[in-house]
């Protein structure tokens, strides 16, 4: 079948839509019993179309978590450019929240497939493996409590309590690009709540990237469940559009 360019920034979207909001073949979680296990399905659409479908699972003990996240684009945009994602992270739960320990991604674009590893042991993560690098150098520094996008896509989309709604605001590094992902202003009822904010690029992006698109709006749409609230809506806006996530299970 044909390449139609048209098509092409709906691919590009779905890119940046799963690395702005983005989740490895996970390690097991160790000998200590999950409290529970969560499995959630998300239908990715850009430009009026369906571009992908976006699952995720993780399972959390008191102390530790462990999480898998898988992107793939459906329909048309599959058929014209089968694009895959592949990422996880593991990591520790203490009083203060989560604390990554390793993080993995791999990226297939039907071209060429890359890999990302990423070591949190220490006061920063360190990028272990995978080719590319960032296109501005990002210091030590502002890379200290960062977490991947897999914990950040979690501690996004898991349910939530009374007191954790619209609290998110946290550094995000994927071996190349440093953000910042805001999610602390509330809009709604005691039915449903949007909570609204921004993802800010701050390291790793030349100028023109910048000057281009320096911070993008988001919002994540929650619905009152018996046990708490439950995420239901994602909308993000790269530089190639907008586009919205729609939760599926």
């Amino acid at each position: 079948m044909p390449r139609h360019d048209y098509l092409c920034p709906a691919r590009r979207a779905a890119i940046r839509i799963f690395l702005c909001f983005s989740l490895p073949c996970a390690a097991a979680l160790s000998s200590a019993t999950p409290v529970w296990a969560e499995g959630q399905s998300w239908s990715v659409h850009a430009f009026g179309i369906k571009v992908g479908e976006l699952k995720l699972s993780v399972s959390e003990s008191p102390d530790q978590y462990t999480g898998t996240g898988s992107f793939r684009t459906t329909g048309l945009a599959g058929v014209l450019r089968r694009i895959r994602f592949t990422v996880s992270s593991r990591g520790r739960v203490t009083s203060s929240g989560y604390r990554p320990l390793a993080y993995e991604g791999e990226i297939d674009t039907g071209r060429r497939v890359s890999e990302t590893r990423l070591d949190f042991s220490g006061r920063a993560p360190v990028k272990t493996s995978g080719a590319q690098s960032p296109a501005v150098p990002i210091a030590e520094k502002a890379l200290r409590g960062a977490h991947d996008p897999m914990t950040v896509m979690w501690q996004s989309l898991k349910d939530k309590t009374d007191a954790t709604l619209c609290r998110l605001n946290q550094t995000q590094f994927d071996g190349t690009r440093l953000v910042r992902i805001t999610l602390t202003n509330r809009t709604g009822d005691q039915d449903a709540v949007t909570c609204s904010g921004t993802y800010d690029r701050i390291g790793g992006y030349t100028a023109d990237e910048l000057a281009e698109m320096k911070t993008s709006p988001i919002s994540v749409s929650y619905d009152r469940s018996e046990t708490g609230w439950r995420a239901t809506t994602i909308r993000v806006e790269t530089r190639h559009g907008k586009a919205s996530l729609y939760r599926q299970d």
